[in-house]
Formats: structure tokens, C-alpha cells, sequence
């Protein structure tokens, strides 16, 4: 049974616990647990389902309402292009000007906060429950969650995300913004939680804890602390169809709404994920002349996700590995860094097998063949992160990662990213009008304007 099959029927337990043939006329909240009640075998076990629910809606998106940080990071980098009408996914695919009042990113942001929130409530009230909260698997999982938004929060939004708590009375108390490194220092701190909770064998914590510590430039800690995490391992979100907001929301946004379609060459300077016939960026064009939800734009859709019920993987040893490349390679161990990498391209893990209804057969897209040393450290680079832009597709690293290549590897923003220099914004051979902006990274919405401590919004924009 996967998890999101047990939000569902922890919901329906709740509403049959709620009526009765003598109390049909009765109305009753069904969905909301008081927090006095969360104490209880069923109390948790709902706070549990709920926490993992609101990651996945945050990270993943709903069945065409809203998307995810998934979906939002890649259109901002060059993964996606924008295939719709509505000007508030426009504003971020086209890099800005992003309005801070912008009814998406608000919505996006909402959401990523509330999963932060009742991912760190389920640890706090799980462990002062449970009779052995150090073997309680569930806490790591949910220290784990909460590290990870705070990956996300520091790889796709501007420094100064302010971190403030709800109480169960509906209070709120303020917290300040916190720098892009104090966001990653706070990712870090809940992943050794985990891994105290989990007597250190969470391979989930471990791999976000490395990717927290890559974002800070610390390679070989960041190798460090995904040895021995199997090649095979994968944390993933699970999907239903028993709800709008449990189904795999970058299917639906793509295979079936067709509000986001897969770039190529994105603003001339990304990264060819159609022209590579990659196995590991399926993708279609089904009819062949198909067009996107603004009837203009060709609509290319994705096959790493199969269906609405498709798991995604948020933390895997494939990730692990890239880091111990890439530490190998910062490191000056040229040799090591290519084994690893063509390590990875021999094996099978990570390729998807199972295609949408209407894609070609695998065999379209050629298995991965082992890579040459092209000879100097600035194409080792770009080597490096087109592996991580391929094996890690659409599961929000790659923002993160062109925000690296200025930050760390000094290579100037507009080379880095899609349609820098102002160039003209074109998806897929539609001229959408105007020029690509120049942010590069998402804002932090108005709503914190009520926020005291935050009220100035960004510290900074810098990638």
C-alpha cells in the first residue's frame, strides 16, 4: 500500500466516524484533527499521511490546479517551456519581471511553507508520543521532508525566505529571512536529526544532507556523506487518482493539460533535451502536430512520467553518486570523476522503461554509450552538470545547479542561463513576444509584506 493510499483511507475513516444512520443531518468537520487528539495511534498515523501529502502537493502539483516546485524551477531553468496563456507562468518561464502579487508563485509558495510546517509539526509531536521514538521511522522521514523544503528554499528562491510558525490556535509568530546559506545550514540540521532518529541509516537523510552541503560548496563533506547509499536506492513520492491533489501533478501538467512542454536549446543557451535522443529524457510529440493549451505553441510531453498514478523520486543513490563524481572532479581526480560518471551510464537504474499511451518504444532512444575525458577543466564542467541535467530531470535540481555554476564555478549568468542577454523569448519556434528577463531565482511573494521581520521582501536576487 503506498503512502497516498493511506491519506485516503485515513480520510475515509474520519468520515465514517463522523455520521451515523441516527445523525444524517449532523455536520461535522471530518478533516480536521484536533490537536488534542493527535496523541492517538490514529492521530498520528493521519499526521503522518497528512505531512506526506502536503510535500508531495508542494513539490510535485495537483491534477492542473496547482503546480509544484518541480514544475516552476524547471520552466525557470531550461528544462521546460511555457505552452499556455495564463501571464503568471509566462512571468517565471520568461525569467522575470516576476510581480510580486503574482497569484502562481504565490500559491507555489503557500504551499511549500505549509508542507515546511507539517513536516516539522509530525516530528515534534511524533517523537513525544511514540514509546521509542529513536527506532520510529516515520520522524526521520518527516526531519527528512522538512530538510529537503529547505533545499528547495535555498536552491529556488531568492535569499531571504523569512521561516515563521503557525500554532495550532492559528497564531502566528514571525521569523526573520534567512540567507541562502543560513537556508542550507538549517537543510543540514534537520537531516542529522534523521539520522539520529534513524540510528544513522536513512539513506533519504543522506542524500539531502549532501546536496545541502554541494550547495555550500563543500564537496568532499558532500561525498562523505553519501558513501555507502546504494546506487538503487530511491525515496519517492507516491501517486492515486482517489483525489485531484494526489495525483502526479508534471504529468498532468504536461501529458494531459499541456500547460508546460519540454525544451530544446531553451533560449538558444540550454541544453538540448530533445535533440539528444537521451534515454533518460523520454519525450513526444503526439499527434505529431500537436500544440500546447495556447493552440500555438508546439507541445512536446514528457515520458519519464507515465501516468497520473507515476511515482518521482526526490532523493536517490544516482544522486550520490553524481556527487562523488563531481567532489572527484573539484578535487582534481580527473580518473575517478569519468569512472563514476560512465559507471552510472552502464547500469539501468534511473532510465524510465514504461512510456506514456502514444510514445514510441524505448528503442527510440539509444542506451547511454560511456563518455571520453574532454580534455580541459571548463568541459569537464559542462559535462558534469549536463550528466546531473540528464539523470536528474524534472525533480527540481536544475535551477539549483545553474545558480552553482556562477555562484561556484564563476561562469557569468547569462551564458548560464536560458535566453540571458536579453534574447528573444521563444519556446519550441513560437515567438511568445517579448524578451527573456534577467532574475534568477523566484521572489518571495507579497504576502510577507505582513511579516514584520520580513517586510522588505528579497536581501538579495543574486544567483
Amino acid at each position: 500500500m503506498t503512502r497516498m493510499q493511506r491519506i485516503g483511507i485515513y480520510a475515509g475513516m474520519l468520515a465514517l466516524a463522523a455520521c451515523s444512520p441516527s445523525e444524517i443531518l449532523k455536520v461535522e468537520n471530518p478533516d480536521i484533527i484536533d490537536p488534542a487528539n493527535l496523541s492517538t495511534p490514529q492521530g498520528l498515523a493521519a499526521l503522518y499521511a497528512g505531512a506526506l501529502g502536503e510535500f508531495s502537493l508542494a513539490v510535485v502539483g495537483d491534477n492542473g490546479g496547482t503546480e509544484g516546485q518541480i514544475l516552476v524551477s524547471g520552466s525557470f531553468a531550461d528544462e521546460l517551456g511555457n505552452s499556455e496563456t495564463f501571464p503568471t507562468r509566462k512571468e517565471y518561464d520568461q525569467r522575470g519581471p516576476i510581480d510580486l502579487r503574482n497569484g502562481t508563485v504565490l500559491a507555489v509558495f503557500r504551499n511549500i511553507q505549509r508542507a515546511r510546517r507539517s513536516a516539522a509539526r509530525t516530528s515534534e509531536i511524533i517523537k513525544t508520543v511514540v514509546a521509542t521514538p529513536l527506532t520510529d521511522g516515520r520522524i526521520a522521514e518527516a526531519f527528512s521532508l522538512e530538510g529537503t523544503i529547505f533545499n528547495y528554499f535555498g536552491e529556488n528562491y531568492c535569499s531571504g525566505v523569512p521561516i515563521s510558525t503557525a500554532g495550532d490556535d492559528g497564531s502566528i509568530e514571525f521569523g526573520p529571512p534567512l540567507t541562502t546559506t543560513e537556508l542550507f545550514n538549517e537543510a543540514i540540521k534537520r537531516f542529522d536529526s534523521a539520522l539520529v532518529y534513524s540510528s544513522g541509516a536513512s539513506n533519504f537523510a543522506k542524500v539531502g544532507k549532501a546536496r545541502a552541503l554541494l550547495n555550500l560548496g563543500q564537496h568532499a563533506a558532500a561525498a562523505a556523506a553519501v558513501a555507502g547509499v546504494p546506487t538503487n536506492f530511491t525515496y519517492n513520492t507516491t501517486h492515486t487518482l482517489a483525489l485531484g491533489r494526489q495525483q502526479n501533478g508534471v504529468f498532468v501538467f504536461l501529458s494531459q493539460t499541456e500547460r508546460f512542454t519540454v525544451a530544446n536549446l531553451d533560449g538558444t543557451n540550454g541544453l538540448p533535451f530533445r535533440d539528444a535522443m537521451d534515454p533518460r529524457v523520454p519525450w513526444a510529440r503526439t499527434p505529431a502536430n500537436d500544440v500546447g493549451f495556447d493552440a500555438a505553441t508546439p507541445q512536446y510531453d514528457q515520458g519519464k512520467y507515465a501516468s497520473e498514478t507515476a511515482s518521482l523520486a526526490i532523493a536517490t543513490g544516482i544522486e550520490a553518486r553524481l556527487i562523488e563524481a563531481e567532489a572527484a572532479l573539484k578535487a582534481g581526480d580527473n580518473t575517478a570523476w569519468l569512472n563514476t560518471l560512465n559507471t552510472l551510464r552502464a547500469q539501468t537504474v534511473g532510465i524510465p522503461t514504461v512510456y506514456p499511451a502514444g510514445f514510441p518504444a524505448p528503442s527510440a532512444f539509444p542506451a547511454l554509450t560511456p563518455l571520453a575525458d574532454p580534455g580541459t577543466n571548463a568541459l569537464r564542467e559542462d559535462m558534469m552538470f549536463r550528466e546531473r541535467a540528464f539523470w536528474l530531470y524534472l525533480s527540481s535540481h536544475r535551477l539549483g545547479d545553474l545558480r552553482r555554476l556562477v555562484r561556484q564555478y564563476g561562469r557569468s549568468a547569462d551564458v548560464v542561463f536560458p535566453g540571458g542577454g536579453g534574447k528573444p523569448y521563444i519556446i519550441n519556434g513560437n515567438n511568445k513576444g517579448g524578451t527573456f528577463g534577467n532574475e534568477y531565482n523566484l521572489p518571495i511573494s507579497f504576502d510577507e509584506q505582513n511579516n514584520p521581520l520580513a517586510s522588505g521582501g528579497c536581501i538579495n536576487r543574486d544567483p
